[in-house]
């Protein structure tokens, strides 16, 4: 498959519009129970000074609330992790009702959760949230995902790595290789490779006779594919690479060939880091709009206001900040935000004609 000029320029045009989009905007046990942070109580206004003192209550705001929602999140490092963040019993807890956490098996799981209206509230990548909502996902932004500090929206990046000693250097070598991706759904595992190889006139689809595709499922498997030498290279978002697989034994160390300085025990590294892509925008929390006006708001200002690791450290959720499982990988908490920041992914869509951009 062969790329014209202009449309290189096209997609180098989409991929600066989605980080345009990012700058511009700008997951133990848990500690936590009910009782740390009760529902608000619902109080009635004082009656009027001559009125009559068996007037009705206030009506509650509350009421046509269900008692139970639904949260689901796409895949990350490990189901075990997962299951202990803390996220979705803060939520709960501050809006007194029951939570439900699912573990989906797959980005689709959540998409079509929410397209369906059995998943209330989702934590998504950028890419798996703009396909829900071009599929029909009655859904909007809670918060945007914030990196290690509260001051800005959390930027990451997608990284090609391959083994130390590979003749693979850029994308453009991937050519004829067993190349790993992460999900179909995955911004920083698949939509931004997929440019990167488009680019450089090669097919990045599971139907490719360009290279071999492979999705291994999640960001850690398919660096660990890569480091086990059942994929020629592969793609995975870059803490995945340079500290968690690190942290946990997986992989022994990391060479960073870009010349950035990412290397993490060079010494005894077994993979290489060839390329990165520009910066992505942040990954969002998301809720149904079929929920009550009054509950979408409640859950918008939970989400931006106390899911965080300060909040959740001073009021018994975590046992510190280094120790605060509310999502995977370096997260402070979610900002506030909207939209319209992943128009930027949208466009890249359009752009690249990409059939995962669809269900």
């Amino acid at each position: 498959m062969r790329i014209s000029q202009a449309s290189r320029r096209l997609i180098a045009l989409a991929i600066g519009l989605a980080s345009a989009s990012f700058v511009a905007a700008c997951g133990g046990d848990d500690g936590g129970s009910s009782s740390n942070a009760p529902a608000p109580a619902v109080t009635q206004a004082p009656a009027a000074s001559g009125s009559d003192s068996t007037a009705a209550p206030a009506a509650d705001p509350r009421a046509d609330w269900p008692s139970k929602l639904t949260f689901a999140a796409v895949p990350a490092e490990n189901a075990a992790e997962i299951s202990d963040y803390v996220t979705p019993q803060i939520i709960a807890d501050q809006l007194g009702i029951e939570m439900e956490f699912v573990q989906a098996a797959d980005y689709a799981g959540v998409i079509e959760g929410m397209i369906a209206e059995r998943v209330d509230i989702g934590s998504f990548g950028a890419f798996s949230y703009v396909i829900a909502t071009g599929a029909g996902a009655d859904i909007d932004v809670a918060g945007l995902w914030a990196g290690d500090d509260p001051d800005t929206i959390g930027d990451y990046r997608s990284y090609l790595i391959v083994p130390v000693g590979s003749d693979i250097r850029e994308p453009a070598d991937l050519a004829g290789k067993r190349v790993c991706f992460v999900d179909p759904g995955s911004t920083s595992g698949f939509l931004f490779p997929s440019a990167a190889l488009l680019d450089v006139g090669l097919d990045p689809t599971e139907n490719s006779t360009d290279i071999t595709a492979i999705f291994a499922g999640g960001h850690d498997a398919s660096a660990i594919a890569v480091n086990n030498g059942d994929c020629d290279a592969g793609f995975a978002y870059d803490t995945m690479v340079t500290q968690q697989l690190i942290e946990s034994g997986d992989i022994p160390g990391v060479i960073d060939a870009t010349g950035e300085g990412e290397n993490v025990n060079e010494a005894s590294a077994t993979i290489e880091i060839i390329w990165k892509s520009t910066p992505i925008a942040a990954p969002p929390l998301a809720y149904g709009r079929w929920l009550p006006a009054s509950m979408q708001e409640a859950i918008v200002d939970v989400v931006t206001t106390k899911v965080n690791v300060d909040w959740a450290v001073a009021n018994g959720y975590c046992a510190s900040e280094d120790d605060c499982p509310l999502s995977d990988g370096p997260f402070w908490g979610y900002l506030a935000g909207d939209d319209s920041y992943y128009d930027g992914i949208r466009d890249l869509c359009e752009i690249t004609g990409s059939k995962k951009c669809k269900l």
